[in-house]
This record gives C-alpha cells, structure tokens and sequence, in this order.
C-alpha cells in the first residue's frame, strides 16, 4: 500500500498544475461550509449567551394564581415546594435567582421611554452587577430602596444622569396603574437587541408597586453547570413538581415559540417572560399557585431554526459545488486515462494487476482531495481567526449576536471530519469510473495505443 501510495504523490506532482487547480476547488468549497459551519455555532452560542443573561437564566418556573375576582395574577406566594425540589433533587444548578418582572413607562419631564423592568435581590444576585458594564455611577447607591441601574438605551431616550429621578408608571398585577420614583444609581450598557433593553430595580420596590409582598415574588430561574443539560433538568423540575402534588405545565414544550399555535396559557407564560401581564380573566379556577416551565431552548427555538436553514443552505451550496468539482474530477481522470494508457499497458505487461492500477487512481483522488480539503480548513482558520479580531461593537442590532463585540467562529472538529469525510468519498466516486476503465485495459492494445 506505501507503494501506491508514493506512486499516486508521484503522479499528482507529474501534473501539478491540473492538481493544483482541482485541489483549489476542492478547497473553496471546504472553506465556504467551514466559514458557515463556524459562524453558525458562533452566532447559536453567543444568542445562548446573551438571552440566559437578559432572561437571567437556563431554566424559568413562574408562578400565578386566581384572585377572589377571578383574575390572574403573576405571583409565587408560597415557594415551599420549589424550595424542596432545589434542596432533594440535587440538580446540576449553578445559581437561583428570584425576580418580579414587568413592562413599565419611564417618564423624565417631557420624555417617555417604555422599559422591561427586571426586581432583583441584589444582594443575593451580586454576580448582576458584575457582568454588567457599568458606563456612568457606581453599584454603592444600590443599598437605597428605590434606585435603578437604567439602561443605556433608555438613559439616551430619556436624557437623564446617574443621581437624577424618573418616574415609573405600570400596571399592577390585579390591573390598577401606579407610579413610583426611581432614582438613577448607574448606567449600564445592556444587551439591548430585539427590544430586549433591561433595566434593574429593588425586589422589594418593584413588588410594592406591583402590589405584591416584599417575600413575594414572579419568577424562578435557574443558571445551569452545562447548557446541554436544560431540557434534562427542565423535564426533572416540572416531575418533581408533579410527584409534589403541585399544579405545573410546560406551556411551550409542544408549541416551540409559535405564538399562532400556543394555548392561552402558553402566550401568558410567553409575555411573563418579556415583562408583559396579560391579566385577563380566567375561566379556569384553581387554589395556590400553578407553575409553568419554560426553558431557554424552547425560547430559542426560532432562531435554531433560522440557523439551521441557512447551514442547509450551505450544505446544499457545499454539494454543488462538489458536483461541480467531480465532473471536472471525471474529465480530468480521463485525460489522464488517455495521456497514461500505453504507461498502464507497461506496468501491465510486468504483471501488475487490474486491482493495483485501479487503486493508484483511487489514491490520486484521494491525494488531491485530501490536500484541497486541507488547505481549505487551513484557510477557514485564518479567515475565522481575522474576521474574530474585527469588532462590531459599533454597530446596532446586532449585540446579542456578538461575544465582547467580537463575531465567534469556532471551527467544530465533528463538522470539519464529516465534511472533509464527504469530500473525499464523492472525489473516490467521481474517479471510480475512469479508474476502472484503466484496471481494465489489455496490455497488449494499451502498448499498441498511439496516444
């Protein structure tokens, strides 16, 4: 086999400017599902990324329950059962975090700007306020009850300073208005995308405003050890829920993000987690809380699909392309057939067999698609690697797409294998048909060829 091997070097470098060019197609279309591929699971990871952040986990339980008017109200009053979960299931959670959320009006003066407010316990989610990047203030005026850490976005509509007091005004969770003052402690640049801008308050303000108790709160959510792992403790979450005897759905499980196929309760649980209250009436009537379970997957699920569009896309493109290139692999195998035939007719008549002279071929193709396919991920790694030094910080809109203002493009091992894989065993068949046509050459009519 090294001997067919030195023989197939030896031939492709006879003709390297023929090898050359086939090895340069054959790299272009590894470069291109390579780059794709790796934007892809860039784009996929940091979208991950920053809506765990802005929804402030993996995994979200909220809760609610029927007033005496037959309203629904967001509120987790009686958190027994999740504290018992937490404590015995022994689930792979990193941090908990319990907040009240709603969509309020920030009024300054004359200027108005609709904001998703987030009720944090600062003190027990201190990581918060370190990830946050902090542009003006500082995070020691927290400790005053009423202060917010406002968004850059709405600090620009509105025109305000860190030390200067806006008015809230928002709906309660039994569908009263209230306002409230809110004095700015700092300004942070938030991972404001997709209308997704954030601010942050004290737990306890935003409840007293939303009418609820201080121990009070709407949601439960849960940062992972491992993001594969979500929809696994999700579904041990909503069991363990279940075996407690509690009232608990998983509203977007069968839905997948598709508000025009939810139930009512699945587009209540959907607007909770964007600080939306539906409020309305309820003509099912239960006692204590009803929790819902959602996952950041089922969140996402839009957008994976989005993504996996376009990596078809490049796979159909990727395969047009190795079309392309086995025909000019089949043309070229033939010339090459022709230009060889009284050579082959001479190795024959020295008792070479037809098996041997079929796998030279076969190795020459493998030979130039394993060097094309090469040098096209070589060439997709540089090209990651400049495209990942270039930021787009700047640039709006596109924040939740980015890590550090920088686009990631991880080249994955299993995608890089797969596709040069692919590659080389459509190269082998685009080269079966002249190499078998070679292995069947008689020696006598191949050393009488005038070719």
């Amino acid at each position: 086999m090294r001997s067919i091997v030195k023989v197939a070097v030896r031939n492709t470098r006879r003709q390297l400017k023929r090898s050359v060019l086939l090895g340069g197609a054959i790299a272009f279309g590894l470069l291109v599902i390579t780059l794709v591929n790796a934007f892809t699971a860039g784009i996929s990871a940091n979208v991950r990324e920053s809506f765990s952040y802005a929804f402030g986990g993996h995994i979200f339980v909220d809760g609610s329950a029927v007033s005496d008017s037959g309203r629904v109200i967001g509120r987790i009053d009686d958190d027994t059962a999740l504290r018992r979960l937490l404590e015995t299931a022994e689930l792979p959670v990193v941090s908990v975090h319990r907040r009240s959320r709603t969509f309020a009006a920030l009024i300054f003066g004359s200027k108005q700007a609709s904001e998703r407010i987030d009720g944090v316990d600062f003190a027990a989610e201190s990581d918060l306020a370190k990830g946050l990047q902090i542009t003006s203030g500082g995070l020691e005026g927290l400790a005053d009850e009423n202060a917010i850490i406002l968004s850059s976005a709405a600090a620009d509509r509105l025109g305000v300073q860190v030390g200067e007091t806006v008015l809230i005004r928002l709906v309660t969770v039994t569908g009263q208005h209230n306002v409230g003052e809110l004095r700015i402690a700092a300004i942070a640049e938030d991972v404001g995308s997709f209308g997704l801008s954030t601010s942050y308050v004290n737990l306890r303000y935003l409840n007293a405003l939303l009418g609820l108790r201080p121990d009070e709160y709407q949601l439960l959510n849960l940062f992972l050890a491992d993001m594969r792992t979500i929809d696994s403790v999700a579904e041990r979450v909503y069991q363990g829920l279940q075996e407690q005897g509690v009232l608990v759905e998983r509203p977007l499980a069968s839905a997948l993000g598709n508000m025009d196929e939810m139930s009512a309760e699945g587009q209540e649980a959907f607007g909770r987690l964007f600080g939306f209250s539906f409020g309305g009436a309820s003509s099912e009537r239960w006692t204590g809380t009803k929790y819902s379970v959602t996952t950041l997957n089922e969140l996402l699920q839009p957008v994976q699909a989005t993504l996996t569009v376009l990596d078809t896309i490049a796979m159909v493109i990727f395969l047009i392309l190795l079309v392309i290139t086995m025909v000019g692999i089949t043309n070229t195998f033939r010339m090459v057939l022709i230009e060889r035939t009284r050579e082959i007719g001479t190795m024959r008549a020295f008792g070479m067999q037809r098996k041997t002279v079929r796998r030279i071929f076969l190795t020459e193709a493998a030979v130039i698609a394993l060097g094309g396919g090469v040098a096209g991920i070589a060439l997709a790694g540089i090209a990651a690697a400049i495209l990942g030094r270039v930021s787009f910080a700047h640039v709006d809109g596109l924040q939740f797409f980015l890590h550090n203002g920088h686009f990631s493009l991880p080249l994955r091992p299993g995608s890089v294998v797969t596709n040069l894989l692919i590659l080389v065993g459509m190269s082998l068949l685009a080269a079966y048909m002249p190499a078998r046509a070679a292995a069947r050459l008689e020696p006598v009519k191949a050393l009488g060829s005038h070719f």
